[in-house]
């Protein structure tokens, strides 16, 4: 959590919603065209802002039971301090919400809940227990949850949602935290299938980021094998990565204390560092960076005054959409980036309600991209987001 919450802010005088429509056959819903934060709606019984255009509904409280599409209920109450998450899919069209808990001594862990084909809850279980701090984490390419430690001596561990395999009640460290450390967040490069490439982000003022180049595919090649190289910022906006570890600690010292999310997309390596609340673009390819202040060109209602936490990407191809989630402030929310660097409010908090202070977690969207999923982490609660035209988003 942030040292300072934000001073209260009045709510902005609301904008009217630009709305168009088309005709289709009677088999099809109304496509609505909306932005993001262009109005935003008071929703009093969940205590939030969300965009004209979308509805949330609360699917999940922690210490309370999770209830499924069955009318009845989980053997256990849902987690507590909720973080990162992600989702995978399962062969008979089901998908899993898998959810990092950040709590503390050994009482963390993962923790997945199951959808049929139709998005409806039918299951609520642990994956991953005894751990501490699990925070951010990430997906591998085979559909398998990589959820991270923030400790000093922090691992990042390799879950797998899926009942059927083998590897399902094994979890294991993987080799990409090494010695330990406060690890924080996890995005990977699949160009080349046979040697994906792993990046980890550290909550530490000298948190390297580390970059694992895998020498193999699937659940053994974050266990055995590969390579380890740090970040290393040049000068005249040039990177490298480097075998030297305490370069790597310097780079970030230097330039990007305390990163928290990061994710990849088409030859580019997004990441935040919640101490300058920048957001850092590297190109691959060409070994170069920018960066740019969090929220500096802002467009509509809403704001993003507090520390940028995890980050994924949605559409990127097209709209290069990056999905942002927020820690403390007087209106906690979720932010989006638009590839011309623009931002905008999806949801928020109301301003000095019963979120105030805290912070959004869990980003992430079903396998058809028509629900998204977030959280409010000392809150407790999980919420899940559609389009009121019931299309996809983007």
């Amino acid at each position: 959590m942030p040292t300072s919450p934000s001073p209260p802010v009045s709510p902005p005088t609301p904008i009217p919603t630009r709305a168009q429509t088309q005709t289709l056959s009677p088999t099809e819903s109304p496509f609505v065209l909306f932005s993001y934060g262009e109005s935003l709606v008071t929703d009093p019984n969940l205590s939030i802002q969300i965009s004209d255009g979308l509805t949330a509904k609360r699917i999940a409280q922690a210490g309370t039971k999770v209830t499924f599409a069955s009318g009845g209920q989980s053997s256990r109450t849902y987690h507590r301090y909720m973080d990162a998450a992600g989702v995978t899919t399962l062969p008979d069209g089901g998908y899993v919400y898998v959810s990092n808990s950040e709590d503390y001594n050994g009482k963390a862990g993962v923790f997945g809940l199951y959808f049929n084909k139709d998005g409806e809850i039918i299951d609520y279980k642990a994956l991953l227990t005894g751990t501490t701090w699990n925070c951010g984490g990430g997906l591998s390419p085979w559909q398998t949850w990589i959820s991270c430690e923030e400790t000093s001596i922090g691992q990042c561990w390799q879950v797998e949602p899926n009942p059927a395999s083998p590897n399902h009640n094994s979890p294991n460290i993987t080799l990409l935290g090494g010695d330990g450390g406060n690890y924080e967040s996890v995005a990977v490069d699949n160009r080349n299938p046979q040697k994906p490439t792993f990046f980890t982000t550290e909550d530490n003022s000298y948190g390297e980021l580390r970059r694992f180049e895998a020498d193999g595919n699937g659940w053994d090649a974050l266990h055995s094998g590969g390579q380890t190289t740090y970040l290393q910022f040049l000068d005249g906006n040039r990177f490298q990565w480097t075998t030297s570890l305490s370069a790597g600690k310097n780079s970030a010292a230097n330039y990007y204390p305390n990163v928290e999310g990061i994710a990849y997309h088409n030859s580019t390596l997004y990441f935040v560092s919640k101490v300058t609340r920048r957001l850092y673009i590297l190109a691959l390819n060409d070994m170069t960076y920018t960066s740019e202040r969090v929220g500096s060109s802002w467009v509509g209602q809403g704001s993003f005054n507090s520390q940028p936490d995890q980050i994924i990407e949605n559409d990127l191809d097209i709209r290069e959409f990056i999905y942002f989630t927020e820690d403390g402030g007087n209106s906690p929310g979720v932010h989006v980036r638009d590839r011309e660097g623009k931002y905008y409010t999806m949801v928020r908090a109301i301003p000095g309600g019963k979120f105030s202070g805290d912070e959004t977690v869990g980003i992430a969207f079903s396998p058809d991209r028509k629900k998204f999923y977030f959280g409010f982490q000392d809150a407790g609660v999980l919420m899940e987001v559609t389009r009121n035209d019931g299309r996809e988003f983007n």
